[in-house]
């Protein structure tokens, strides 16, 4: 009987311990990424977690995992564990594939060329050599994405692209009458155009599709520095407005080939519904406010305001 108890005593105890220890937090005061790879033994998994002072022991970690009988169906892949876990819900959390989920912000006014370089930093398998894709300015929509560790660049770019037709079509459907657009490209052109110039966007739209009409030149600053490329050094010369690019808009008349930017839904609208106006000029007043002037002597003497100012 005196066995029995001492048995009985010991099993208790035994059981208190090991619960005590598998709901027992290592002490882990930073957030990590812990990556798991493919086709993981739950040997290196354990290993991982311990060497990522996770686990106060592997050889528990995994006598936990196969009494849970959860060992052979633990997830590969990236998880971020943002506080101290206990063995339980580390094994939760890998059992049921809780994993982290990267992500990648397109901004409006990016480029292409921003964007493209942003797919090795970002984790991303850049798989835009292996597949047949034409990529173009402008038919992206500025959002943030969600991904796992591994997914194609491709994939972001679809959804993204996906997202764009979407609110276009949408926007194209509703615009004004009497717009100077062939299509939905023409309008984007625009608003990329609008993107860069400033906040008050459907008085900007205003200005342009005026000078549109009148077959006037755009004769924008963004043009420019997109037709300058790698050759803008943060400030525009006169020599630059005479650049041989069908993008300057000083030089040519109406619309660029295509857009220069990632264009945000704002300009998009103020694109297709511009703010109906008698202004054909525009000139920053160096608080990202604008001087809209009707005529040339107008805008002339604001030009020498506010670029003097601004000196």
């Amino acid at each position: 009987m005196k066995n029995f108890k001492f048995i009985s005593i010991s099993f208790i105890f035994f059981a208190v311990f090991a619960l005590t220890l598998v709901h027992f937090k290592a002490t882990k005061e930073s957030s990590v990424i812990v990556d798991i790879p493919e086709g993981s033994s739950i040997t290196l998994i354990s290993n991982i977690l311990f060497e990522e002072g996770l686990i106060l022991n592997p050889i528990l970690f995994k006598i936990y995992t196969r009494l849970t009988l959860s060992d052979n169906k633990l997830q590969a892949g990236e998880y971020l564990i943002d506080s101290s876990q206990s063995v339980y819900t580390l094994n939760k959390k890998l059992l049921e594939g809780d994993f982290y989920y990267r992500k990648l912000t397109l901004l409006p006014g990016s480029t292409l060329k921003t964007i493209l370089n942003l797919a090795d930093s970002a984790g991303l398998v850049n798989d835009l050599d292996t597949i047949d894709i034409t990529l173009e300015e402008g038919i992206f929509y500025p959002d943030t994405y969600y991904y796992l560790k591994g997914e194609t660049f491709s994939s972001i770019l679809f959804q993204s692209h996906m997202r764009w037709k979407e609110i276009s079509n949408e926007l194209w459907e509703s615009r004004d009458d009497d717009l100077p657009y062939a299509n939905i490209m023409e309008a984007t052109t625009l608003a990329s155009i609008i993107e860069k110039e400033g906040i008050e966007k459907e008085t900007i739209a205003g200005v342009f599709i005026n000078r549109l009409k009148l077959n006037m030149k755009l004769q924008s600053d963004p043009t420019v520095i997109y037709a300058l490329g790698e050759n803008f050094d943060g400030d525009i010369k006169r020599k630059d407005l005479r650049i041989d690019s069908p993008y300057n808009t000083y030089r040519y008349r109406g619309l660029p080939p295509g857009p220069i930017s990632i264009v945000s839904e704002d300009s998009l609208h103020a694109a297709l519904r511009p703010k109906e106006t008698d202004y054909l000029y525009f000139v920053s007043m160096g608080n990202g406010f604008h001087k809209f002037s009707k005529n040339l002597t107008d805008h002339n003497k604001a030009v020498l305001e506010y670029q003097m100012n601004e000196r």
